[in-house]
């Protein structure tokens, strides 16, 4: 179902939108070498609970993580562990947060080494697929318009977009209609409404779009050809000219 979203909706997003930028904060300082997952997942348990909200994606579907660490070859739905980060490591982050039944989810990466230069460039390329999808959002533009450019830039940047899973509706739930996947064809699919509430999540994948399902936990989706992946995520409103991102901040680092 699509929501269109009323002002107290958009108000109460709005909020779990700055618990969000708070989150988003802290991982960034915390992310570093010799850190565990579970304790970068539980730095962010206590920022959303401290502010009498919810992680959106816990138990979720069963899901056993407060939020999603997915680590280089893992593309999304990464669940925190004992890992101990490591220098060259890339990792994505995917936050939900629930504040008096309203949700806000987006993900950002984070590269820990400066000189990682194939981490920086898919991380570059599907931040611009971001961007550059965004843009063509206003009233009455598709979700083929979206997945459209979201697989040209991937594919002008040498990457393969995933075919399988895709950005959605969000806001009232976690994930509600449309969906919106990382490729389309301009003017199909679904026309967008001013008060619409989307996360365009574009995920790139080197050399290859085939993935596998982790068979222990059944959850983290891992490039088959264990190359690297990457996934960034904003949650957008559509306004009456165009868009509003609400997740955008000073603290991308590519």
């Amino acid at each position: 179902m699509i929501y269109i979203k009323s002002e107290r909706d958009i108000l109460l997003i709005r909020q779990a939108v700055s618990i969000w930028k708070e989150v988003k904060i802290e991982l960034t300082k915390a992310c570093k070498p010799g850190v565990s997952l579970l304790a970068l997942d539980k730095i962010a348990a206590e920022i959303i609970e401290k502010n009498d909200a919810t992680c959106s994606f816990y138990q979720y579907e069963g899901f056993p993580g407060h939020i999603c660490i997915s680590v280089n070859a893992e593309l999304i739905h990464g669940i925190p562990s004992n890992y101990i980060l490591k220098k060259e490591d890339m990792v994505t982050f995917d936050v939900g947060v629930t504040y008096k039944n309203h949700v806000c989810d987006s993900a950002f990466t984070i590269i820990m080494d400066e000189d990682n230069v194939e981490a920086k460039k898919i991380s570059e390329v599907t931040y611009d697929s971001l961007i550059k999808s965004i843009s063509v959002i206003k009233p009455g533009a598709t979700t083929g318009d979206i997945g459209y450019e979201i697989e040209k830039i991937a594919n002008e940047g040498g990457y393969e977009v995933i075919k399988d899973f895709g950005g959605h509706g969000c806001g009232n739930k976690v994930h509600e209609d449309p969906m919106i996947l990382c490729y389309g064809s301009k003017g199909k699919g679904t026309k967008l409404e001013k008060n619409m509430v989307i996360c365009i999540e574009p995920m790139l994948m080197t050399d290859s779009d085939e993935y596998i399902i982790d068979k222990k936990n059944k959850w983290t989706v891992i490039s088959k050809n264990k190359k690297l992946t990457c996934h960034w995520e904003h949650m957008v409103l559509v306004t009456e000219n165009g868009y509003e991102i609400l997740t955008q901040d000073n603290c991308d680092k590519i």
